[in-house]
């Protein structure tokens, strides 16, 4: 039984959750009230536009938030939007998509700011109005298209085939006698994943073919094969990535615009998983890796994307995981050479400066996006 599952469970009854949110507030610190996350918020620089915009907005507040307490979680997106919108005199006021009136609301907003939750359910909930918010001829972040492949690893491979980047060989079909065929000369371990999933959910290592036709012949059942959303199972179609064996870490890349940040990650003694397994490291970043994700970023079409990579010493490249609009940040450090916070900045193709200072990459996109509208 999963963590996230256990949670869902335990906030669904309101007694529950009251006992819950006060655990929490004894035990953890991603639950804030307003003083605290005023200050934490300020641990970043500001953000200005570069000449003031006249436009309505209509921000979404994370669907997982604690308002009734008067808490707000760490990793909360809206407060960091909030923050670039005062800050720049920019008329807002929260919006609901959730509600009847989501349409009749909407017509006041030039411009609607939604960090959508990754589940499959919201996920389809966001792609079905943001398409119809953009026929109304309404701005949204995320887009139709940035949400299109966003919590889908299928679609996001098709991408990465489509434009030629330099992916992990990925194995996507939705017909069970090809995939057969394919897990007979299959090279073993293979990796598994479900379209929707992060922090490593979702995923598991087929070590042989008896192995994985098991899972192919629960994949392509009337039913599907149960992933941890009990309401979405995995069915008709599979998502096998090669063993990159000589790779000992990933490395995710922040794109924003010209600005990008990133990490490292180290899987756990024994495991093969570097996401989720809490092992970060922050220091310099190769300029290859940086010119790939931008690379991507551009190709995907989006103003905000984190691109995760392994590096294969065999091949000498960077190699494609995954990529996201939305990931969980709990600071406005995404990257750190030698104890100093910053940012690298794509002066050109392959060339980057370093600056320091600390930034919310809430707030970098949220520049973006205005001022590409603002054109």
């Amino acid at each position: 039984m999963s963590k996230m599952f256990v949670r869902e469970v335990i906030l669904s009854n309101a007694w529950l959750k009251k006992i819950y949110v006060k655990q929490r507030r004894k035990s953890d610190n991603d639950l804030m009230n307003a003083e605290k996350l005023n200050k934490y918020l300020e641990e970043a620089e500001n953000i200005f536009l570069k000449q003031p915009v006249n436009i309505r907005v209509g921000l979404v507040k994370d669907a997982d938030n604690y308002a009734e307490e008067g808490l707000v979680k760490e990793r909360a997106y809206y407060p960091k939007y909030e923050r670039f919108l005062k800050n720049n005199n920019i008329t807002y006021s929260y919006y609901d998509p959730f509600r009847s009136d989501w349409i009749d609301v909407a017509e006041k907003y030039d411009l609607i700011i939604w960090h959508t939750d990754s589940d499959p359910s919201t996920q389809d909930i966001a792609k079905g109005k943001i398409r119809i918010l953009e026929k109304m001829k309404k701005n949204c972040f995320p887009s139709y298209d940035e949400i299109w492949s966003y919590e889908n690893k299928v679609r996001a491979s098709y991408l990465y085939k489509l434009y030629e980047l330099p992916a992990i060989p990925t194995f996507v079909s939705h017909s069970k006698s090809e995939v057969i065929n394919y897990l007979k000369s299959a090279k073993y371990p293979l990796i598994s994943k479900i379209s929707t999933g992060s922090a490593s959910f979702g995923v598991d290592k087929l070590d042989n073919y008896d192995q994985a036709k098991k899972v192919v012949d629960q994949i392509f059942s009337y039913k599907g094969k149960e992933t941890y959303f009990k309401y979405s199972n995995q069915k008709d179609y599979v998502y096998f990535q090669d063993v990159i064996e000589d790779a000992t870490y990933d490395l995710r890349v922040i794109s924003v615009g010209n600005d990008l940040f990133g990490y490292y990650r180290y899987p756990n003694k024994g495991d093969f998983r570097a996401s989720g397994a809490g092992n970060y490291e922050k220091k310099e970043i190769p300029n290859e890796a940086l010119e790939l994700a931008y690379q991507v970023k551009e190709k995907f079409g989006s103003s905000f994307l984190a691109t995760d990579f392994v590096y294969s010493e065999k091949l000498k490249k960077f190699l494609i995981i995954e990529s996201s609009i939305f990931i969980g940040i709990d600071t406005c450090e995404q990257l750190s050479i030698e104890g100093v916070s910053g940012k690298y900045v794509r002066i050109s193709e392959n060339e980057f400066e370093f600056k320091s200072g600390k930034f919310w990459v809430q707030e970098l996109t949220l520049k973006h996006v205005i001022e590409k509208l603002a054109k």
